[in-house]
């Protein structure tokens, strides 16, 4: 066993940052990486009073907690924030991906500051924070980066409806799978979990649409999220896990 590996199934110990953690599902896996034994880096953009919320029942769970601040949207905040916020907790060994804007617009309809905000936070985010978080990754020796994108992230159809945000998850897919290749060498493994239509959806389809006959829920995509993270997952890299119940395979 390495040094300071968790007990098998546990990430005791570990010192994880969820974006977007405030709400919905970030704030579910953050709750979920406390439970399994980690510390936990909650970042949000403006909802201060969730995240605090947050950490202090992160800390009731008997783990350390800690909020920052960010548009990660902009790369030299995102740079300075979470380094900071990486620094004051000691390290890191998993970074998760979960911050993602979406415009239900039509393509006609989208406005030049829709497609800023989507690509801004969906693409630029997850880029601007892997960037941050990279040296601490590397220096961990098993450092993980989950990138929560969408059930067709990888598809090449067209998207004719929240095109600029389907446009931003898919340009993370292939971020995904290059950082993959690019950090392999340093130890750094590089997925991402692609969720269908979860209960807490804004647009969901018929239910005759999903093959496993029920929408996902935040538990369905933690599973996920935990074994990628874990050390069982170590030669595991450049994949996605679909969490869909077989929606738009």
């Amino acid at each position: 066993m390495k040094p300071n590996a968790p007990p098998s199934g546990s990430l005791e110990g570990r010192i994880a940052l969820v974006t977007g953690a405030a709400h919905r599902l970030g704030r579910s896996l953050a709750l979920a990486f406390a439970d399994a034994g980690a510390h936990v880096i909650i970042h949000y953009h403006t909802s201060q009073n969730a995240a605090e919320s947050l950490v202090a029942a992160i800390e009731a769970k008997g783990q350390r907690g800690l909020s920052v601040s960010a548009n990660l949207a902009d790369a030299a905040q995102a740079e300075t924030a979470l380094r900071e916020a990486i620094e004051t907790m000691g390290g890191l060994d998993i970074l998760v991906n979960n911050v993602g804007t979406i415009v239900w617009k039509s393509l006609q309809d989208h406005s030049p500051e829709d497609w800023a905000a989507c690509l801004g936070g969906t693409l630029f985010t997850t880029l601007h924070a892997s960037l941050a978080a990279l040296p601490a990754l590397r220096a961990s020796g098993h450092g993980r980066i989950i990138n929560i994108l969408d059930a067709d992230a990888d598809a090449t159809d067209p998207v004719p409806y929240a095109t600029a945000y389907k446009i931003g998850k898919r340009g993370t897919f292939t971020l995904t799978k290059t950082m993959a290749v690019d950090e392999g060498p340093h130890g750094v493994t590089v997925n991402a979990v692609s969720p269908g239509t979860l209960e807490d959806s804004g647009e969901k389809p018929d239910l005759g649409q999903i093959p496993a006959g029920r929408y996902g829920t935040h538990a369905d995509v933690e599973h996920a999220v935990l074994y990628l993270a874990s050390d069982a997952a170590g030669y595991v890299t450049g994949t996605h896990i679909k969490v869909s119940g077989g929606y738009l395979i």
